[in-house]
């Protein structure tokens, strides 16, 4: 099996990437134009992941967070993705449009790169690509193909381009099967800290 490619330009880069973190067949690049970059993987974290980061950006993944295959692209703004979160394939993240827009008359440029925030336990289906300012909440499922570029509410479903609210209040479990939502942990801790935070009482 493939080993975790790495390849890193310049220096005083802050690389932290858990031992127990699976890896294999993921690329990690690091570009050193626009100052030192961040790349955090937490332990538990596995699939094929290609992440590529550049201009003093920051990339952070959490604990136990999985992909089947996700490409990462932070140019300056960064991207960070909370615990336990689970990502099909062909899942793309990008902070940037890459290249810049500039208005004619200002030379202001009109599509700066801005960051991502994916909360814990957030499931993103085959192909969802997020974008340059996208904040997903706690616990939200996004559906396969959507493209997601705004704030997207805990505990909720986005779906279609671009992604809108289809559904709230629901979780999503690991597990499988008719009453087995109290024996996922990480989907009960996702509803207690949101309802705690927003104050909603349980039942």
């Amino acid at each position: 099996m493939a080993e975790l490619q790495l390849e890193v330009q310049g220096e005083d880069h802050d690389i932290q990437i858990s031992p127990e973190a699976r890896l294999a067949g993921s690329k990690i690049k690091i570009r050193n134009n626009g100052g030192p970059c961040s790349v955090h993987i937490g332990a538990g974290v596995s699939g094929k992941w290609s992440i590529s980061v550049a201009g003093g950006a920051k990339v952070v993944i959490g604990e136990n967070s999985t992909c089947e295959s996700a490409m990462l692209v932070a140019h300056s703004a960064g991207i960070t993705i909370g615990e336990d979160c689970m990502f099909s394939f062909s899942v793309e993240i990008r902070d940037t449009d890459t290249h810049a827009i500039y208005d004619i008359d200002s030379g202001e440029r009109i599509n700066p790169d801005k960051p991502i925030v994916l909360g814990d336990h957030v499931w993103l289906g085959k192909q969802v690509m997020i974008l340059k300012g996208a904040n997903v909440g706690a616990g939200v499922i996004v559906g396969a193909r959507a493209v997601v570029s705004g704030k997207v509410p805990p505990l909720s479903v986005a779906a279609g381009i671009p992604a809108r609210i289809v559904r709230q209040n629901v979780v999503w479990t690991r597990r499988i099967g008719k009453g087995q939502l109290d024996l996922d942990p990480a989907a009960m801790a996702v509803v207690a800290s949101v309802r705690d935070i927003e104050g909603v009482p349980g039942d």
